[in-house]
C-alpha cells in the first residue's frame, strides 16, 4: 500500500508541474499565457513571436515501419491492424542561422522545449549558445535517415 502511495504521488507530483500547452487562433498558449504566435500550412507550423517575428518551422514528415503487433495477433486484419504503422519524423528548421534539428518530439512538443530553454527573446533574437545545447540535446540525426 505504501508503494501504491508513493507511486500515485509522484504521478500527482509531475502532472501539477507539467506545462500544458494549447493551439488557439493562431496562438500558442503555455500555462494559460500568450507566448507565440503560429501559422500552419500543410504539415509545417511555423512560429513567431508575439511581435510577429519567424523564428522557427517545424515540418513533419511521415513514414512506415513494421507493425510487430500485427504480426503476433491472430487474425490481425479482424482488428483492422495493419502489417506497416506510421511514424513519424520532425525536422525543426531555426529560420535565422538556417541549423535543423531531426527528432520526434511533435510541434507542441518542441514549441514548449523552446519556451522551457528561453531560445527565443521577445525580439525573434536566439540565444547561440542555448541554441548548440538545444541542438545536442534533442538532435537525433538517425531519424533523418528515415526520411531520405
Amino acid at each position: 500500500m505504501k508503494k501504491v502511495f508513493t507511486i500515485l504521488f509522484f504521478v500527482l507530483s509531475f502532472s501539477a508541474f507539467a506545462q500544458k500547452v494549447k493551439l488557439k487562433k493562431d496562438k500558442v498558449i503555455i500555462d494559460d499565457v500568450e507566448v507565440y504566435n503560429y501559422e500552419r500550412q500543410g504539415d509545417t507550423y511555423t512560429f513567431s513571436t508575439l511581435s510577429a517575428v519567424e523564428f522557427v518551422t517545424v515540418l513533419s514528415t511521415e513514414y512506415q515501419v513494421r507493425n510487430d503487433a500485427y504480426y503476433r495477433t491472430p487474425n490481425p486484419s479482424k482488428y483492422g491492424m495493419s502489417p506497416l504503422k506510421k511514424e513519424f519524423v520532425f525536422t525543426v528548421r531555426f529560420l535565422k542561422s538556417g541549423q535543423e534539428i531531426f527528432t520526434d518530439m511533435d510541434h507542441k512538443d518542441v514549441i514548449k522545449a523552446i519556451y522551457k530553454s528561453k531560445l527565443v527573446d521577445e525580439n525573434g533574437n536566439i540565444d547561440e549558445e542555448k541554441l548548440t545545447i538545444f541542438i545536442n540535446k534533442y538532435n537525433n540525426e538517425n531519424l533523418k535517415l528515415k526520411i531520405n
